[in-house]
């Protein structure tokens, strides 16, 4: 009877070697993706997000600020006069953020239902009354700081009386970008 190591044939050191190439090869080529991945999204990625996320302040605070318009609106049957802009010029918020004070949120437009920017903005805010029912919140944003409005957001509101009520709604919502 043979012993089963007899019957092994001796380990070809070539294909041992040839395996730990592939090994290495597959290792580099995995880093080598790696790294084309992270300069690439710094290169395009990250400065697309960080514009979206910019972007994104605006959008969703100017609907706050409709929002909160037209429960105010709906509070006291008719909508707030027109508020000064938040901050009041916007080379404020050119190239830089503007941190905003309780102060700045005075006006009945905001303090009616309490709506202010608690952090840094981007933005400048204001509410544009056209009429007894009808308005518009405003976001503008300069980004480079050049004096001119990289980003206009808009979001108007209408307001009826329905059945001796006074009820507001949001209207178009608009990107006014330059």
């Amino acid at each position: 009877m043979t012993e089963p190591s007899a019957q092994r044939s001796a380990p070809n050191p070539e294909a041992r070697m040839s395996g730990k190439k592939v090994v290495v090869w597959f290792g580099i080529s995995g880093v080598a993706v790696i790294v084309a991945t992270i300069v690439t999204f710094q290169l395009y990625g990250r400065p697309r997000f960080v514009a979206n996320s910019r972007l994104r302040e605006g959008k969703s605070n100017v609907v706050y600020l409709a929002r909160s318009v037209m429960a105010c609106g709906e509070k006291q049957s008719a909508l707030p006069e027109s508020s000064p802009k938040v901050p009041a010029q916007l080379s404020q918020v050119g190239a830089a953020l503007y941190a905003s004070t309780p102060a700045d949120w005075s006006a009945p437009a905001f303090s009616c239902v309490e709506f202010q920017v608690k952090d840094p903005q981007a933005f400048q805010y204001e509410w544009e009354r056209r009429s007894e029912a009808s308005g518009v919140a405003r976001a503008r944003a300069d980004f480079n700081g050049d004096g001119v409005a990289e980003a206009t957001f808009e979001q108007e509101v209408a307001c009826a009386k329905v059945d001796g009520k006074f009820h507001c709604g949001p209207g178009p919502f608009r990107d006014l970008a330059q």
